[in-house]
């Protein structure tokens, strides 16, 4: 006990010193900062002709020593306003993100695009110089990659290996933004500059992935599935199963009306757990027969009708007394008593549920009617499948969850993360 009371009194000295080290550099409200000359950019002045640059996650930063008479950002007024690429210049100095590249000559800058510009003989990516470039042939492609005919380079950085007389883009299943991270040669596939390991060029698709806001990127060779630049396991994770080479099958790619990538071979159904990029079991079914899609998040095989859910997973006591993210839920449920191959669409419809209009497919089996929306919106539980009750009201179908997996957020509510988010604040803050 005594000891409990004392590692409590160690956590008390320690927050009340964190919290005045805030209070002690916490500079006060922000000043007031128009955007009006330069909307987008990210740069705007003060009525004292004082220049700011918008830090992300930090505000609004003054960039020392410009000159509010002549500075402008770069590229400047495209004729359509202008655009953030962080670069700026005065009559004497240039400027990245804020921050003056005494190296640089202002009147000798040249914008490339995607934050590539020439300087002189020179060429950067923001702050980074490209080294070796052949500054006069450096041109921009897609995403943040650019090359000089002979190299190749990802955000400034040199791609050694590269095979640059056989760039070219990779195929899509459908155009998302996705696609500008990815890039291949004759023989390689890279993503955000990174080799695909093992990926085969030749035969590289990328994976829409429906309402990805999370940047979880993933592609096929037609051999295997990947995650951004690693492929996914063979060894399916705390079960020591190795799957044979081609047999795992793309089920559902949707952040919308899941949030686990799903996957299956024969029985089986897996999903993929993005932070630690391991392949997972989901559930098994009780029938090895073909799974037919039949809309975004619908299945069936010769015994049961399926549908996608996903729930997220809200606190309301989280910090500041707001609603703190801990994690998500998704997975398939089974519609019981509905026989699959009675399952028959019969016609568009809309209907209002909570306020807002939700528009889809209303089905059949036996009799009973479903609805099938296509408009997700933003609720903490969402469905691919719906009922309705005696009144023709929707309702949502109960399902026992069996068939669902749970991921944390990295970045949930508790008391360690909120102590590591104070003392970043403050790091951040003194620095």
């Amino acid at each position: 006990m005594r000891r409990w009371g004392q590692g409590l009194a160690w956590v008390t000295a320690i927050l009340a010193l964190m919290v005045s080290l805030m209070l002690w550099l916490d500079p006060g409200e922000e000043p007031e900062v128009t955007r009006t000359d330069y909307p987008v950019s990210r740069y705007s002045h003060d009525e004292d002709g004082g220049i700011w640059f918008l830090q992300a996650g930090e505000g609004h930063q003054r960039v020392e020593g410009a000159d509010p008479e002549t500075f402008e950002p770069v590229p400047g007024d495209t004729g359509r306003g202008y655009f953030y690429s962080g670069l700026a210049r005065d009559r004497e100095h240039f400027y990245v993100d804020g921050h003056r590249k005494p190296e640089v000559n202002p009147d000798s800058v040249a914008y490339l695009g995607r934050h590539y510009y020439r300087a002189d003989e020179r060429v950067y990516y923001r702050n980074t110089l490209l080294d070796g470039a052949e500054a006069a042939k450096v041109r921009v492609r897609h995403g943040d990659y650019a090359d000089d005919g002979a190299r190749l380079y990802y955000q400034g950085h040199w791609i050694a290996g590269a095979d640059v007389s056989s760039l070219s883009e990779v195929a899509v299943t459908e155009r998302t933004s996705a696609d500008f991270h990815y890039l291949k040669d004759a023989n390689r596939v890279y993503y955000r500059g990174k080799v695909v390991q093992g990926a085969e060029p030749a035969d590289f698709t990328v994976i829409r992935v429906e309402g990805d806001t999370w940047g979880n990127h993933y592609g096929d060779d037609g051999r295997r599935y990947f995650f951004k630049d690693q492929p996914l396991p063979d060894q399916v994770a705390d079960t020591g199963r190795t799957l044979p080479p081609g047999a795992l099958q793309l089920l559902q790619a949707d952040k919308e009306f899941g949030w686990h990538v799903l996957f299956h071979e024969g029985d089986t159904f897996y999903f993929h757990q993005p932070f630690t990029n391991e392949l997972k079991m989901l559930c098994r079914r009780d029938s090895s027969a073909p799974l037919e899609t039949l809309a975004q998040g619908l299945y069936r095989d010769d015994r049961h009708l399926y549908y996608a859910w996903v729930e997220w997973d809200w606190n309301r006591q989280s910090r500041g007394g707001g609603r703190g993210l801990q994690g998500w839920s998704s997975g398939l449920a089974v519609v019981p008593d509905v026989d699959p191959d009675k399952f028959r669409f019969i016609e568009k419809a809309r209907y209002r549920r909570s306020g807002s209009a939700l528009r889809g497919g209303v089905y059949d089996a036996g009799g009973r009617r479903f609805f099938h929306p296509d408009y997700k919106g933003a609720a903490p539980y969402r469905a691919a499948l719906m009922g309705f009750d005696g009144s023709g009201e929707l309702r949502h179908l109960r399902h026992d969850g069996r068939c669902g997996a749970y991921t944390e957020s990295p970045n949930r509510s508790s008391f360690f993360n909120d102590l590591k988010g104070m003392v970043k604040w403050i790091i951040n803050r003194g620095s």
